[in-house]
């Protein structure tokens, strides 16, 4: 970068010398220095940024080497439980509403509670990324559908249209579920539930979370998450009882 940006001062100064030793017009001097001081000002901001770009993946060094044998505790508290709630098998989600990963994920969590429908439990927390804008209104939306009993049918209509998401729709969903709206936005328009949502962010963050999904089945992380990496993990751990 540095290189290139003494070749350009060069250039962009010898430029202006040639001209002048013929007929030029001396505006359009004045306009071709006036070109080189943004072109410099513009090199100058992109070295810095360079810069500090270099600095910070420096600073961060070999990602932590993940345990899959580690069991972590995580305290379901207040958190949305999908299946049998006294199951022996815990599968716990943090997940983004608006993670195209976490969306395609769903099918076969559904397809998991179905084939064990008393032996596992799905427990859903919240870990919106912040680069997802609609991500934690869609999980405040949620929560306050939950107020009336409908936490899971918003859960599955937001994840139909994940990459498509807009406040209005929250309302447009609460209505298809025939929800009493004046309740509905009351709760959804507050901050009723940032409190939980960061906490569960902060759950996340404290047993390496740091993207989504990231699953964990009786508090072990999952490396794989398809259909039969599921059934042989339930399975293991049903014939340990």
């Amino acid at each position: 970068m540095i290189k290139v940006k003494r070749l350009l001062i060069l250039v962009l100064f010898i430029i202006p010398l040639l001209l002048s030793a013929g007929c030029v017009d001396k505006k359009k001097v004045d306009e071709m220095e006036k070109a080189q001081k943004d072109i410099l000002a513009k090199l100058d901001s992109i070295e810095k940024n360079q810069k500090e770009m270099m600095t910070l993946f420096k600073g961060r060094g070999k990602r932590p080497q993940l345990d899959y044998n580690k069991v972590y505790k995580l305290p379901l508290a207040s958190s949305k439980i999908r299946g049998n709630p006294n199951a022996p098998v815990t599968i716990v989600e943090f997940s983004d509403f608006q993670c195209p990963y976490c969306s395609r994920l769903q099918p076969t969590l559904k397809q998991v509670l179905e084939a064990y429908p008393n032996e596992a439990k799905l427990v859903y927390k919240d870990f919106p990324l912040s680069f997802h804008k609609q991500a934690k209104n869609a999980a405040k939306a949620a929560h306050a559908a939950g107020e009336q009993g409908k936490y899971w049918e918003m859960h599955d209509l937001v994840f139909e249209k994940y990459n498509k998401l807009t406040e209005i729709m929250f309302k447009e969903f609460a209505e298809k579920l025939g929800l009493d709206m004046g309740k509905f936005m009351a709760d959804f328009e507050g901050n009723k539930y940032d409190k939980q949502i960061q906490q569960d962010i902060n759950l996340g963050r404290s047993v390496g979370v740091s993207g989504t999904p990231t699953l964990f089945m009786n508090g072990k992380r999952m490396k794989n998450r398809s259909f039969n990496d599921f059934k042989t993990a339930i399975d293991g751990y049903l014939k340990k009882k």
